[in-house]
């Protein structure tokens, strides 16, 4: 399927609808134990940074216009069919809204506490779409690097015995939520390139 620029909604699965269940079985059994389960805490925070700066890169000399203007891009490993329709400017108000809430689950977890009344839903945080395209850079940068070194000073314990469920990879400690972290600038990037993509 093509990319796609229209004013009206298409005909996409609900917000918080989830991925097709053979990526959710892959997730919960092979991802999580093998992947995130293992991963470097310091290599984690490289990848982070490194797709931080190149999401920054791809924001050079796109137009308020074009940051604001939403693309239907094809379906992607990791992104939910509600979130195939939105702008560079939502994709970047996603990953604050994410972001912020992983990095105190990271905090939170580190320190051997599960945060009380805290599910996670991949619908309640979606982008409202309101933000001009100057707020949501501004509010992205001003996250994403300093994210890094908060994260680090909050973690006691990078791989600690607390935990809280994913809704598709199942239960996390802090070291997989930190590796999820990384993970989740990666499927946007890759997304806000597919949308780059649909505005030329």
């Amino acid at each position: 399927m093509g990319h796609e620029t229209s004013d009206s909604e298409p005909r996409l699965a609900p917000p918080g609808a989830g991925i097709p269940l053979p990526h959710r079985l892959f997730m919960t059994y092979v991802v999580r134990p093998l992947i995130a389960a293992r991963s470097d805490w310091q290599e984690n925070a490289q990848l982070f940074r490194r797709w931080t700066e190149k999401i920054d890169d791809e924001l050079v000399g796109l137009s308020e216009a074009q940051l604001c203007r939403r693309v239907l891009v094809p379906s992607q490993v990791g992104l939910e069919d509600s979130s195939r329709f939105w702008s560079v400017a939502m994709a970047l108000e996603h990953l604050v809204i994410v972001g912020s809430k992983i990095e105190m689950l990271i905090g939170e977890l580190a320190d051997e506490r599960v945060p009380p009344q805290v599910k996670v839903e991949t619908a309640a945080v979606k982008p409202l779409g309101e933000l001009s395209a100057e707020q949501a850079i501004r509010e992205f940068r001003a996250w994403a690097y300093g994210a890094e070194k908060r994260v680090l000073e909050k973690s006691r314990s990078r791989t600690s015995r607390a935990f809280l469920v994913h809704p598709w990879f199942g239960p996390f400690n802090s070291l997989s939520w930190q590796w999820l972290l990384a993970q989740h600038h990666g499927i946007h990037l890759k997304q806000i390139r597919e949308i780059k993509k649909g505005l030329r």
